[in-house]
């Protein structure tokens, strides 16, 4: 893919003057478009490096045509890439740096052309500064940006957006403890899955999920979990969104587990091993095989939950995985105990 647009800039270097004589469109807009189309199509197929090279900025900062606006919506990218990759790699996101990346580009907002750039760059920035931990100034750019969209009539950034408001508002009461505010949410979520259903099944895939986990954490009403858990999943499918499968098929092994389905739940606990060990998914590689293990602990059979534990330390040490190795240790003790 990167031979492709490098042999695509060269084309548009060669003919920049036809370009720039024959149409007022900026030529540069169309490549750029392209590879933000191609980055998103290898992110969602997990291949992190090929989507970040492809919006690479030195592949298009040498062309003429090449524009600050051009740079913001793939410094974007670039942005939206590395946060997948770490939650998947279990590295860090320099926060910092990604908002001082964004931040360089706010004296020239007023003279941005497109204001569907302008609006993806309040979005990107609202999310940088909450990211750091800056909340008052990341809801006044996402209210910037929503107001854009509402004007653009861009229902699937809308739905994004409207998402991302209910899964903070659920993420604190969660954190907080606070199960009662937590279950005034599920009439909200009903709200947004019926939104994003209409308009983005991106979006969608996230609000079933997160209503699904209310039902399972909170009511243990497992059967609606159910219900969502494999929506999600199928929409995850039909969109190719393969980075967070893994988490898909083990919270579908984790409700079944809760419903004593236990080779239903071992099935999927497999499937989001598989998957995670594919793309490199370190959290997914060590919980679904030492969850393997406390089902077989539970049934009592103690050698093969020992087996399944020993072999989710080995990954978890093998990915740098600090909390799957203690909790792995704790669970190879519990089976130490009833040896002796």
């Amino acid at each position: 893919m990167r031979l492709v647009l490098i042999c695509l800039i060269v084309v548009l270097q060669g003919s920049h003057n036809v370009f720039g004589q024959n149409t007022t469109v900026n030529p540069t807009d169309s490549l750029v478009s392209l590879a933000i189309s191609q980055s998103e199509k290898a992110l969602f197929d997990a291949r992190f490096e090929d989507a970040k090279e492809t919006v690479k900025l030195s592949l298009f900062n040498r062309l003429q045509d090449y524009t600050f606006e051009h740079e913001i919506l793939l410094t974007i990218q670039h942005i939206r890439i590395d946060r997948f990759s770490n939650i998947v790699y279990l590295k860090t996101t320099d926060n910092k740096t990604n908002l001082q990346n964004l931040r360089k580009f706010l004296p020239d907002t007023s003279r941005v052309e497109h204001k569907e750039v302008l609006s993806q760059y309040f979005l990107a920035l609202s999310n940088a500064y909450r990211t750091n931990g800056i909340r008052d100034t990341s809801a006044l750019y996402r209210e910037k940006a929503l107001l854009l969209f509402q004007k653009e009539k861009n229902y699937e950034k809308i739905a994004e957006i409207r998402a991302l408001i209910i899964s903070l508002t659920h993420n604190h009461h969660f954190q907080q403890g606070d199960k009662n505010q937590i279950l005034e949410l599920i009439p909200k979520y009903e709200e947004e899955i019926a939104f994003s259903q209409l308009h983005s099944k991106y979006v969608l895939s996230y609000n079933t999920r997160h209503l699904a986990q209310i039902y399972r954490r909170q009511t243990f009403e497992y059967d609606n979990a159910l219900s969502l858990f494999e929506r999600s999943l199928e929409l995850r499918l039909e969109l190719g969104f393969k980075p967070f499968l893994p988490a898909s098929y083990s919270s579908l092994g984790d409700v079944y587990m809760k419903m004593n389905e236990d080779k239903l739940a071992i099935k999927m606990y497999t499937k989001a091993f598989k998957l995670a060990e594919k793309i490199g998914f370190v959290r997914y590689q060590s919980y679904p095989i030492m969850q393997i293990g406390d089902i077989y602990f539970n049934q009592q059979k103690i050698k093969k939950a020992h087996k399944y534990y020993l072999k989710a330390l080995k990954l978890a040490k093998e990915n740098n995985y600090s909390v799957g190795v203690d909790q792995c240790r704790e669970r190879i003790k519990k089976v130490h105990i009833i040896k002796n």
